[in-house]
């Protein structure tokens, strides 16, 4: 069983290195309170980007910069928490492939999240189109990574059409070379691929869950926990038994997912999985996190890896809102502010095999970077869209660096500014 992160203790240093050629674009991020948990660095100190990459760490290293960039972006972001960029590891942003997806920007750096990834909206057939039209796009702002379904033909939409119409368990549906080619064309930015893990006759077996391992070698695959319409899957014991260490589990806290026995203990193909380092994704959507079962698999010391939020037309006006939303239920579960962090971070970049560039600040680093407020004039009462819990404190996106470049976050709705704005959510039962 994997142990509960130990609070860290604030540390105290400066780390100094800065190179600087004018004329060049800066950015200095003044007097924060500087977070970066996989290098155990809590202080208050300047961080300072040149050129889209981090030059300087520390107290007061900020002030030296104006005079060799007069025209550099000064935030002041003193009381303000200044960590790597979060990650969001499973939105739809896929615009216009089907009706299902929102706008990158809408939830990446409109929320102070530099770093979105893709859940798998797209298969392998319209994969370039997507990337084209989203990730390579030049107005996208936000830096857009992806899992790719390993169907040929895929499309996240409202009605479930590829479910309904059932391309989502037909085999025929997969090519193993064009799977290949893809992910060989798109290695920069597709980080895994997403299994709907789908059956056609054998509960316990999935040859799209065993198609998307295969073709995705060291690279992750994430997995839909729960049903779909129209397409039958595997039992969830079956799944567990499957994944391989460092494959994800997205949506791992829902209702009834099938981790709990009747008794509400971990049973043991979880126990095994997460033994062997299956990484736990709470992948909350709309009706696929519960504050009852993560609470039980929490006091059996079953946390989150990772805090992605599943945005997507169906969530994001609520209950879902914003990636820092899920970030403060999870201190309304009871979970350190440095440890939230560093699922929103280092775990993020870790899962996605990105660690060597994301989710830690350092100096030579390209500059993602999050700043958000800590909010303590609470409570704060949050929402899985079934339970209501509180929590003292709340974390508010104040805004982001993302390529260097800082953008300021929009003012976003929450369960405590605007109530429950949507309609019946029923508590899923067990299948």
């Amino acid at each position: 069983m994997k142990e509960p992160l130990a609070p860290l203790s604030p540390r105290r240093f400066v780390v100094i290195i800065a190179v600087m050629h004018s004329p060049a674009s800066a950015v200095v991020l003044r007097g924060g309170r500087v977070v970066d948990p996989l290098r155990q660095l809590d202080t208050i100190a300047d961080v300072v980007v040149v050129d889209g990459r981090v030059t300087a760490i520390g107290r007061h290293v900020g002030d030296r910069v104006t005079d060799a960039h007069p025209r550099a972006d000064i935030v002041d972001c003193t009381g303000l928490l200044v960590t790597p960029g979060f990650i969001d590891l499973h939105v739809h942003v896929m615009e216009g492939l089907g009706d299902f997806c929102v706008g990158a920007d809408d939830v990446g750096v409109e929320m102070g999240v530099p770093v979105v990834v893709d859940g798998g909206t797209s298969g392998v057939s319209t994969f370039d189109l997507a990337r084209t039209a989203v990730i390579d796009h030049p107005h996208t702002r936000t830096k857009v990574l992806a899992f790719m379904d390993p169907n040929q033909l895929y499309l996240a939409t409202r009605d479930f059409i590829c479910h309904r119409l059932h391309l989502a368990n037909d085999p025929a549906n997969l090519d193993p070379e064009a799977l290949a080619a893809s992910m060989a064309r798109n290695a920069d930015v597709v980080v895994g691929l997403k299994a709907r893990a789908c059956h056609v006759g054998d509960p316990d077996h999935s040859p799209f869950l065993a198609a998307a391992q295969h073709a995705a070698g060291s690279k992750p695959v994430m997995v839909h926990l729960g049903r779909f319409p129209h397409t039958p899957v595997i039992t969830p014991k079956a799944l567990l038994r499957d994944l391989r260490g460092g494959d994800i589990i997205t949506h791992a806290f829902r209702g009834a997912g099938g981790m709990l026995d009747e008794t509400g203990k971990a049973i043991p193909e979880f126990r095994d999985a997460v033994d062997r380092g299956v990484v736990l994704d709470i992948g909350h959507s709309g009706t696929d996190f519960r504050f009852r079962e993560a609470r039980r698999l929490f006091d059996q010391g079953y946390l989150p890896d990772t805090i992605s939020t599943d945005l997507n037309i169906f969530n994001i006006g609520g209950p879902v809102f914003s990636f820092a939303e899920n970030m403060t239920k999870m201190l309304a579960l009871g979970l350190d502010v440095v440890d939230v962090i560093a699922m929103a971070t280092s775990n993020a970049a870790r899962a996605i095999g990105k660690l060597d560039e994301l989710g830690s600040l350092d100096v030579g680093r390209s500059a993602e970077i999050s700043v958000t407020r800590l909010r303590s004039d609470g409570p704060f009462p949050v929402s899985d869209g079934h339970e209501t819990a509180v929590a003292e404190q709340a974390f508010e996106p104040i805004g982001c660096v993302r390529g260097g470049v800082w953008y300021e976050a929009r003012t976003l709705p929450t369960f405590a500014t605007v109530g429950k704005t949507w309609g019946p959510a029923a508590d899923d039962s067990d299948w």
